[in-house]
């Protein structure tokens, strides 16, 4: 069950593929999901990267609270 807090592993873009994240908000008009990356994939920036994702874009890990 995907919910805030949820940690992810993207699955889609490509360049972000594999990378984890957790999940920040949903984002109310589309029903996306707003996922914090835990690294930066471009390795151009240290800037946390924020991707907005549809549910099959992620897989759920687990809690990130727990």
């Amino acid at each position: 069950m995907v919910k805030v807090g949820s940690w992810v592993r993207v699955l889609y873009p490509a360049y972000a593929k594999g990378t984890r994240g957790y999940i920040e908000a949903q984002e109310e008009e589309s029903g996306r999901w707003i996922v914090r990356l835990e690294e930066n994939p471009t390795r151009d920036s240290a800037e946390p990267l924020l991707l907005s994702l549809k549910e099959s874009e992620f897989e759920v890990l687990g809690s990130h609270f727990a």
